[in-house]
């Protein structure tokens, strides 16, 4: 009933337009900047159900781009709307081509479902007798809602005690600081010096390239950089990185430097990026990932809801 072709990045910006399952991480126009990226489709005739974007390595493995999120299949708007027995039937079938397919032309599967997409029992059945079985990890992101029905009381009002009492003691440090532009260079410095990566020499250069590619597109027009400098001796001290979707903001890169961590700005640049996506009219806020104790514990202090994803390999 159902047929796998490749398609084009053109035709997979349509069936993404209106897909319940769109992100930034899936979207065409935005995959186009990486290499080894290609388009697959599942169709019924002529019309497209489900596509399901790849990156493919020189080991001619599916893997996950770094610092992506839900990269993986996503569902027209039409086939994810019909009845839930003929959604369900749909997806054991469809998943089942996709799988068939990947199976004998790639070396391992490894994707991601974006939160709408949490049964996966269709990867846990298939292959279900033998021996070799798909992984399949639960993982979590934070994700504050209904930006545009809150005021930035209300907003406040959800963040922990600690974060408040942090944003409102930052306020005297407010003279002390200023907005500032931030080239790629001094960015993508701050950031090698602030994250530890064991990376090797080859690795290195891939986690800068996807950076580079991260920081046109914000600069663009379709994220935003807020960052903060010093104003005595122009250093700077605080970054956040965001990208921007149809629904969401997303969270991709938050950084300070450890003398100003202490004194909060954390906390306040934080709501300050909340804020802008609110004035934006974008409805979520997604801190992309909550998945280690630390990080996960500090992005729920904003109020934020637990969503379930899944991260699979076979």
């Amino acid at each position: 009933m159902y047929i796998i072709k490749k398609i084009s990045q053109q035709d997979s910006q349509k069936i993404w337009e209106d897909s319940p399952n769109s992100s930034i991480f899936n979207n065409p126009k935005f995959l186009k900047k990486f290499n080894k990226i290609k388009y697959y489709a599942a169709f019924k005739g002529q019309e497209p159900f489900v596509c399901w974007p790849v990156q493919i390595n020189e080991k001619n493995e599916m893997g996950i781009p770094y610092m992506f999120y839900y990269f993986g299949p996503f569902w027209s708007s039409k086939a994810f709307t019909k009845n839930e027995h003929s959604k369900f039937s749909n997806s054991l079938e469809i998943y089942k081509k996709f799988l068939e397919f990947f199976s004998k032309k790639f070396k391992t599967i490894c994707f991601e479902t974006h939160y709408t997409l949490t049964d996966v029992r269709a990867f846990d059945w298939w292959n279900y007798k033998k021996k070799k079985r798909f992984i399949i990890k639960p993982q979590y992101t934070a994700l504050i809602k209904n930006l545009n029905q809150k005021s930035e009381t209300e907003i406040l009002s959800n963040y922990r005690y600690v974060r408040r009492y942090e944003i409102k003691k930052f306020e005297k440090f407010e003279k002390d600081i200023r907005l500032k532009k931030i080239n790629f260079s001094e960015l993508i410095n701050i950031y090698f010096k602030t994250v530890s990566l064991k990376s090797t020499k080859k690795e290195f250069l891939k986690i800068k390239k996807t950076i580079k590619i991260i920081y046109n597109y914000a600069v663009s027009g379709l994220g935003k950089i807020i960052a903060f400098e010093e104003v005595k001796n122009k250093k700077t001290i605080c970054i956040l990185l965001l990208l921007f979707d149809k629904k969401s903001s997303h969270l991709i890169i938050n950084l300070a430097s450890e003398e100003w961590k202490k004194k909060g700005i954390v906390s306040w640049a934080t709501h300050k990026a909340i804020m802008h996506t609110k004035k934006l009219n974008i409805n979520k806020f997604d801190f992309n990932g909550a998945n280690s104790p630390l990080r996960g514990d500090n992005k729920h202090s904003y109020g934020s809801k637990s969503i379930l994803y899944f991260n699979l390999k076979f």
